[in-house]
């Protein structure tokens, strides 16, 4: 079959039915988008759960710090819950409602980091400030992990995929772009 006559087909299916012409090339890009989002899905689960694990070390880590002051030690604790408890519970009803739960202000891992962020900012002297750190990558991980469990995960994993190019380029000192990098870097080599 000749790719001309084929042009030539489209064509005149463009002028005959416009609006099947345009509908059909939205139902292509929204199914290359699902492939696309279905491809990257289960490369973006390995680096978001060996950056779960990086902040489970890390927390653990503090807790067994006798250098460590009893209000930073209280903060890794709840946020080990967090990754522990509350996020398996939250992703059991899937990423999306957890977002939603989470915008509704109901307990969820990304209101827990919220709650220690206000917390640990009132005490902000007199704590280790590893555990600001810690809580913000943290909660760009949760995000994350809601938006690629959710039905939203085509996008999300766009937009991500975009993101994480953009920080290979711009390559950060430090924040969740860094940690992602590195993350990519300890599952290929």
């Amino acid at each position: 079959m000749n790719s001309g006559l084929i042009f030539e087909y489209i064509n005149s299916l463009h002028s005959i039915y416009p609006q099947l012409y345009e509908t059909g090339c939205w139902v292509v890009f929204f199914t290359l988008l699902y492939i696309y989002g279905k491809i990257r899905k289960g490369w973006w689960r390995k680096i978001l759960g060996a950056s779960l694990d990086y902040h489970k070390f890390h927390l653990a880590a503090m807790q067994g710090d006798r250098g460590i002051d009893e209000k930073t030690r209280e903060f890794s604790m709840a946020l080990l819950w967090a990754i522990n408890k509350q996020l398996p519970s939250d992703l059991s009803h899937g990423g999306g409602r957890a977002l939603w739960s989470s915008f509704l202000g109901q307990k969820t891992a990304l209101n827990t980091c919220g709650s220690i962020f206000y917390e640990a900012s009132r005490h902000a002297r007199f704590i280790d400030l590893k555990i600001f750190k810690l809580n913000d990558t943290l909660l760009s991980t949760f995000y994350r992990i809601f938006f690629v469990e959710s039905v939203f995960s085509p996008f999300a994993i766009l937009f991500m995929d975009l993101l994480f190019i953009l920080s290979l380029i711009k390559k950060p000192d430090s924040g969740a772009a860094r940690l992602y990098i590195e993350m990519k870097k300890d599952m290929s080599g």
